[in-house]
């Protein structure tokens, strides 16, 4: 007697795998597209603390510059995260934190943190990223 598999036998663990593949792998990149966006959210979270620390700290905060670097050195966050950007408007009386970077939907973010919306000025560089206001005192 032969001792083995047969083609046969073989062919249907292969396509047992595969199907059990099939089903796990949208599963798992919609997991990590979640991640990401939660630890983006986070960012947010953080550095909307972090500026509003520094709102009532300061008696003079910066109005111009790289805002982020400045709330970065002085100690206001740990750790300056990747892809975001910190300016003032003039015209509101308010900082903007934007997300610049492309590698998470908008939209799971906005879910995470309803006070995160996406920028709606037509013309901007931040067309439909995600931004938070942080209005000034």
């Amino acid at each position: 007697m032969k001792r083995g598999f047969t083609l046969i036998e073989l062919l249907i663990v292969m396509s047992i795998i595969a199907a059990l593949m099939a089903v796990a792998t949208p599963t798992g990149l919609n997991a990590l597209k979640q991640a990401k966006a939660t630890n983006v959210a986070g960012n947010f979270r953080a550095l909307n603390q972090a500026v509003l620390q520094m709102l009532t700290l300061e008696p003079n905060p910066p109005a111009s510059g790289n805002i982020l670097d400045y709330i970065y050195t002085h100690g206001y966050i740990s750790t300056k995260p990747q892809g975001f950007e910190i300016t003032y408007e003039e015209d509101t009386k308010e900082y903007k934190i934007v997300y610049t970077q492309d590698d998470v939907e908008p939209w799971r973010i906005t879910n995470i943190l309803q006070s995160i919306k996406l920028d709606d000025k037509e013309g901007s560089d931040t067309y439909g990223k995600p931004i938070l206001k942080v209005p000034k005192p």
